[in-house]
């Protein structure tokens, strides 16, 4: 729902710092998550956080159906979106959604992506130094799942 990407958004900023340009990630140019790669047309080093959030509602949030999934799915899937990616995301919002309730399905979607993580380190170890970075997301979307919907009960 429209009224969750707010709330998306904080939890991506928390997570996409500012500027970088590691070598090796595929991305390249990256500012609060927004790269080069996927986004040529943008100047990375200038890239203010309301451009940040006009590129993440019109090309992320909208495009990959986050305004038609209930809270807290609607913040994991479009997490995803941004990291691992489009691609990815959908295929781990497909497998989840057999889980009984939004809360459940988000706890699902996160093991998915987890999982889809150490794949990724294991098809290339140099990947492993992002792993803290990823676990501390995908926990603090998990502690989010949890506590704010039918877990809780």
């Amino acid at each position: 729902m429209r009224e969750n990407f707010t709330a998306a958004m904080r939890h991506v900023l928390e997570h996409e710092g500012g500027y970088s340009n590691d070598p090796d990630d595929p991305g390249g140019e990256t500012k609060y998550g927004i790269c080069k790669r996927y986004e040529p047309d943008v100047d990375i080093a200038n890239l203010t956080v309301e451009g940040a959030t006009e590129i993440y509602l019109k090309r992320y949030w909208l495009p990959n159906g986050c305004d038609d999934l209930p809270f807290p799915l609607d913040v994991v899937h479009f997490d995803s979106c941004i990291n691992p990616g489009p691609g990815a995301a959908r295929t781990m919002l497909y497998m989840a959604k057999g889980h009984l309730g939004p809360g459940w399905q988000s706890v699902a979607y996160l093991d998915l992506r987890i999982r889809y993580y150490l794949r990724k380190i294991r098809e290339n170890p140099v990947k492993v130094k992002y792993i803290q970075g990823w676990l501390d997301r995908c926990l603090d979307l998990l502690e989010e799942a949890v506590l704010t919907t039918e877990l809780m009960k």
